[in-house]
């Protein structure tokens, strides 16, 4: 009998370990409705309206704020594009954007 509670532990504990590697690593999608990916909601936060956006190859921070922000391009400061990015995204640099990756833009 006392083999068995072990073997029951042990069995609980590698599934806790697989499930935490797993959710660290791969993760769980916040949101799994395709609408929302292909018209993704304006949200505003501290003055600050956005979109989230999935990259593309060959797509930087200023590239994609450009399109976002076709009317206004003579009105865009590089620097306050940047700061409003790394304030939407915390921990994210502007120059290490990865390809297919999600990043929250702002909209001016």
């Amino acid at each position: 009998m006392n083999s068995i509670k072990k073997l029951l532990l042990y069995t609980f504990i590698i599934l806790f370990l697989i499930s935490v590697h797993q959710d660290l690593t791969v993760g769980t999608p916040l949101n799994n409705n395709l609408d929302s990916q292909n018209n993704p909601p304006i949200v505003e936060q501290e003055n600050i309206t956005f979109i989230k956006v999935q990259t593309n190859t060959g797509d930087t921070v200023l590239s994609i704020v450009e399109e976002l922000n076709k009317q206004n391009n003579n009105d865009l400061d590089i620097s306050q594009i940047l700061d409003d990015f790394k304030a939407l995204n915390p921990g994210v640099e502007p120059l290490h954007i990865q390809t297919g990756e999600y990043y929250y833009f702002p909209l001016y």
